[in-house]
């Protein structure tokens, strides 16, 4: 692919169990999916680090294609990209029956835990951070096509960083939409011109990771859950007690029409010109 950043994936093939040759030690399971689980793990040579280790069974029969695809993806993006609001990849490893990512771990978990704790300030900058990740994916022709709460970390001081590009697409440099078929995504984020609409039918998968952007500011600056029965534009639509900018720019990202809805670059275009966050944006 012209102009692609995307790398092949490299993956170490182990011989012995992941957690063994890299000398780390089983603390907690923190989810369990349908690909299989994370894990919270301890090096044993700096017991006071944390790492994450996110394992793709492949025993189960019915699932091993789907966990190796996901997998592959989400390897190839994270070795791939460099930002510094996405998640990075410090070793992938693939062992007789699973395979295996290790991260960086984020103490605060994700921005799903925070709906409703967090100031408007410190909303503003986590989606400001996730905003300046997308942007960075776009330029560079990949939509991340799973934008949520849960997918946002959050660091010690509170910096979001995007993580899960196990549904992540690359487009070619003059591509602007896909089919439905090929667009993933969690069903309360989806954007409307997704829902109902046949497989063959050509989505911009870019406004739609704006919508998808749109829901988690929704979320972080209303203090509610996202939920698939919920009219975000409406909804945003009531609410008085929002800074004007910030109600104003909501809508955008929110609107039904794709034609109309605000890409992520013009988020933060306009988000530069009123927002608390110039300099973030202006260097990432």
């Amino acid at each position: 692919m012209a102009n692609s950043i995307v790398q092949n994936p490299k993956v170490c093939l182990l011989e012995t169990d992941f957690f063994t040759q890299f000398e780390l030690k089983v603390d907690e399971v923190l989810d369990k999916g349908m690909c299989g689980e994370v894990i919270l793990a301890i090096p044993l040579a700096k017991p006071e680090l944390r790492r994450v280790v996110k394992k793709f069974s492949l025993l189960d029969e019915e699932n091993k294609i789907r966990s190796m695809q996901a997998f592959q993806n989400e390897v190839q993006f994270m070795q791939s990209l460099n930002h510094p609001y996405i998640v990075k990849i410090l070793i992938a490893g693939q062992c007789k029956d699973y395979l295996a990512i290790c991260m960086y771990y984020y103490s605060r978990g994700t921005l799903d835990n925070y709906v409703g704790i967090l100031s408007l300030d410190l909303s503003e900058l986590c989606i400001s951070q996730v905003a300046c990740a997308l942007r960075y994916l776009h330029k560079n022709n990949i939509a991340h096509m799973d934008v949520k709460l849960d997918n946002i970390f959050l660091d010690d001081d509170f910096n979001a960083i995007l993580g899960d590009f196990g549904l992540a697409v690359e487009l070619q440099p003059d591509q602007k939409t896909l089919p439905k078929s090929v667009c993933g995504g969690t069903t309360c984020y989806y954007a409307p011109e997704r829902i109902g609409s046949p497989d063959d039918k050509q989505l911009d998968p870019y406004r739609m990771d704006a919508f998808s952007l749109g829901v988690c500011m929704w979320a972080a600056m209303l203090g509610r859950d996202p939920d698939h029965d919920i009219d975000y534009y409406y909804e945003a639509t009531q609410n008085q007690d929002l800074p004007a900018y910030i109600r104003e720019l909501l809508l955008k990202l929110l609107d039904p029409n794709p034609g109309k809805r605000l890409t992520v670059d013009g988020f933060l275009l306009r988000l530069r010109q009123k927002g608390i966050h110039r300099h973030l944006i202006d260097s990432h």
